[in-house]
């Protein structure tokens, strides 16, 4: 791979993990409601995601996948229900956002990994941009494995910089919120919106 063809993947994963998807706003979420330390294991449980899903697309089981219509059209169904989940727990959440002591302590850390590697892993989008994306920048005349190893190591890294970002700046401005009206308006617009990520994957192609 030459380091023209590396830059130009680095600045394609630094686009898709800097943009505000379900797992940015998930990550934002946790860190307003339960302070970034504990909303760092959501992170990790993303990063974790994300090496499987280039681990499936590596081994050549993502072309499988995303040549099956039937697999993917059950996928692509299982990610929008999970968003859907996801949304209307966020909604129904209001009341225990903002407020101090243990109710904000209520989320064990197990439980943040899970639902960010949960969402992540049913995000269809994720597989195929491995699977697009891979072979344009890896050269087969050359070791496959170092090559991978370095893709994925950079959206690896991509990831984690980013949403941990989002779960820090969400953690500073939560102190602004607390004790407002906003804790009630801020859990309605995010539930809506992954309701609204929901329908689009549904209904995507």
């Amino acid at each position: 791979m030459t380091l023209s063809s590396y830059f130009i993947y680095l600045s394609i994963s630094i686009a898709a993990s800097a943009s505000p998807g379900p797992s940015v706003l998930l990550a934002a979420s946790n860190g307003i409601n339960y302070g970034r330390e504990k909303a760092l294991w959501g992170v990790a449980g993303h990063v974790s995601a994300i090496l499987l899903l280039a681990i499936i697309s590596a081994t050549g089981l993502g072309a499988i996948l995303l040549a099956s219509p039937t697999a993917f059209t059950l996928l692509k169904y299982i990610g929008a229900a999970y968003l859907l989940y996801t949304g209307i727990k966020i909604w129904r959440s209001k009341s225990a956002v903002f407020l101090p002591g243990p109710r904000q302590a209520q989320a064990s850390a197990f439980k943040l990994y899970r639902q960010s590697f949960m969402l992540a892993l049913t995000n269809p989008k994720a597989l195929m941009f491995f699977s697009a994306l891979f072979p344009q920048f890896i050269q087969p005349e050359k070791a496959l494995w170092p090559q991978f190893m370095l893709l994925a190591a950079t959206s690896l890294f991509n990831a984690f910089f980013f949403t941990a970002a989002y779960v820090f700046f969400a953690d500073k401005c939560k102190n602004r919120l607390a004790g407002s009206n906003s804790s009630i308006w801020f859990s309605r617009f995010t539930g809506s919106l992954f309701v609204g990520f929901a329908g689009v994957m549904a209904l995507g192609r």
